[in-house]
């Protein structure tokens, strides 16, 4: 069975490596992005089966990426 494609969007760099180590440990394909403008290439590019998304972005917020979702 193929593995969950995950995107984290978070800018913080500390949580972001944090989740990414733990889930990309569990066998989950990572993508990471610590924008909103970076994530929304992303998503133009992938499919994603979960999003862990932070709303406070810069640049693009959370909000404005989940009514582009």
């Amino acid at each position: 069975m193929k593995p969950a494609n995950i995107l984290i969007v978070e800018d913080d760099a500390d949580i972001n490596t944090l989740l990414t180590t733990i889930l990309g440990k569990q066998g989950y394909k990572i993508t990471a992005a610590f924008s909103g403008s970076e994530a929304r290439l992303c998503l133009q590019n992938n499919q994603f089966q979960l999003i862990l998304l932070d709303l406070m972005l810069p640049g693009l917020t959370g909000e404005k990426i989940i009514e582009e979702i």
